[in-house]
């Protein structure tokens, strides 16, 4: 079975044993959360799409670990002044396993 999940704000398409990267969730390590909003599922020929989202739909995953992402650097260069700044962003980000999909 395949779903369409919502996770602050972002949507992503799982399977069971997929293991996707998404913005920091609240959690430790080892534990597990519930996605609620669940989109649309759909398996072999059977499709379900919630308006905007599925009743009774839920997603469950392991938060296999949270981590920083690598980091990006921006630059801006302001021409006939000689000025170049540089600056450095690094998101929290975890690890999520999904392990059932009911719906």
């Amino acid at each position: 079975m395949i779903a369409i999940v919502e996770i602050k704000g972002k949507q992503y398409r799982v399977e069971k044993g997929q293991t996707i990267r998404t913005v920091q969730v609240p959690g430790e390590a080892g534990g597990s959360i519930n996605a609620e909003r669940v989109l649309a599922t759909y398996e072999g020929d059977k499709i379900s799409v919630g308006q905007p989202a599925l009743d009774g739909a839920s997603v469950t995953f392991e938060i296999v670990r949270h981590c920083r992402s690598p980091k990006i650097y921006v630059g801006t260069y302001q021409s006939k002044k000689r000025q170049y700044s540089r600056k450095g962003h690094r998101d929290n980000i975890s690890y999520l396993r999904v392990t059932d999909i009911k719906g």
